[in-house]
């Protein structure tokens, strides 16, 4: 037991600068976290307590459904990542380097390529499925705006669980076993939550859902129904567009096309606003990148309604899984001919799929 004099615990007055949510402002003038750099933050012992507190919670859990704690290397070769294909769909998110020998290396962002690795090294029959791992570990994304604290960092420490079962059926009883030991985790952490639909993402699979804590300072947006009780992620959210909501239906004869100078109009905001129009009256170009495994990267011209936001998890669905990106300003200009923000599908080049 240290006495509170010689106890690492440097508490502040006033609010740290750079400091947007609550919790971020908190854990700092509590004497919790240090930050390093952006997304980087070292823990100090009252934090790393609290956090070995809900560590153990956890444990408990995955034990009662059978899981097993391992840890995995942080450091793993590129192979196993072009194996699966997602040491190109990663993108920038993914640390990458080089050992003295030249090969290429990655700073985990998730663990599958590594456990399926050790899986088909160890499982040999399915007599001995089904198997619950799960790990408790410092994980690595290069967060290209890193921001809300420990909220959003570019390391961070994820508990991840990977169930190996012998059929649909078996995973399906894994999902609720680990969905039910989630539920249990967060009621005795005091933590109050609701189940959400989401995307799968990067890591793919048919179904995913997401524990979140409703907050003013969080980083997703959720549609919930009160009548009916449906919720999801708004990546994936479905609904009916409301009568006043609906594109409007023009029954008289379009104009002839006119060109309009808009030299410093470069949002759609300013252009409508400059058009005397409606967000919803335009309509909104964007440029992606694809990232492929193999190949070059094509360019990708998606048109919305002005006042919708493109679906990134939607559009790489409609492409097959393969992973996109935003559009660099370079790249913008190369396949378009236009910089940043007047872009249109009006005499786009072959080179560009719409």
């Amino acid at each position: 037991m240290y006495r509170l004099a010689h106890y690492l615990l440097p508490t502040t007055k006033e609010d740290p600068a750079g400091a947007e949510i609550p919790s971020h402002r908190l854990m700092i003038r509590a004497g919790m976290v240090r930050q390093l750099m952006a997304g980087v933050h070292s823990h100090l012992p009252l934090m790393w307590r609290s956090i070995r507190k809900a560590q153990e919670i956890v444990r408990q859990e995955q034990e009662r459904i059978g899981g097993q704690e391992l840890l995995m290397a942080a450091l793993s070769p590129a192979e196993l990542w072009r194996e699966s294909g997602r040491w190109a769909t990663f993108g920038d998110d993914m640390f990458r380097l080089k050992d003295r020998k030249d090969s290429d290396m990655a700073l985990a962002p998730t663990h599958e390529e590594i456990i399926t690795e050790h899986a088909r090294a160890f499982i040999h029959s399915y007599r001995q499925l089904p198997q619950m791992w799960y790990q408790i570990q410092g994980k690595f994304r290069d967060e290209q705006r890193p921001r809300s604290g420990v909220l959003r960092g570019r390391q961070f420490i994820m508990k991840d669980a990977y169930s190996l079962d012998m059929d649909t059926a078996g995973l399906d009883v894994s999902y609720a076993n680990q969905r039910e030991a989630y539920q249990r985790t967060f009621h005795r952490c005091g933590i109050t939550f609701v189940i959400v639909g989401a995307s799968s993402g990067l890591m793919g699979g048919a179904g995913s859902e997401e524990f979140m804590v409703l907050t003013p300072s969080g980083e997703d947006t959720i549609a919930v129904c009160h009548t009916c009780g449906y919720a999801a992620n708004v990546e994936v959210a479905e609904g009916v567009l409301a009568e006043d909501s609906r594109t409007p239906k023009i029954d008289a004869a379009p104009e002839a096309a006119e060109r309009v100078s808009t030299p410093t109009q470069k949002t759609i905001e300013d252009v409508s606003t400059f058009l005397g129009v409606t967000s919803r009256d335009v309509l909104k170009s964007m440029l992606f990148m694809t990232q492929p495994q193999e190949g070059e990267a094509r360019a990708i011209l998606v048109v919305v309604r002005g006042d919708h936001e493109v679906n990134v998890e939607r559009l790489m669905k409609v492409l097959g899984g393969v992973g996109v990106r935003p559009a660099h300003e370079a790249e913008i200009v190369a396949a378009t001919g236009s910089p940043a923000g007047f872009i249109s599908p009006v005499g786009l080049s072959s080179g560009v799929t719409m």
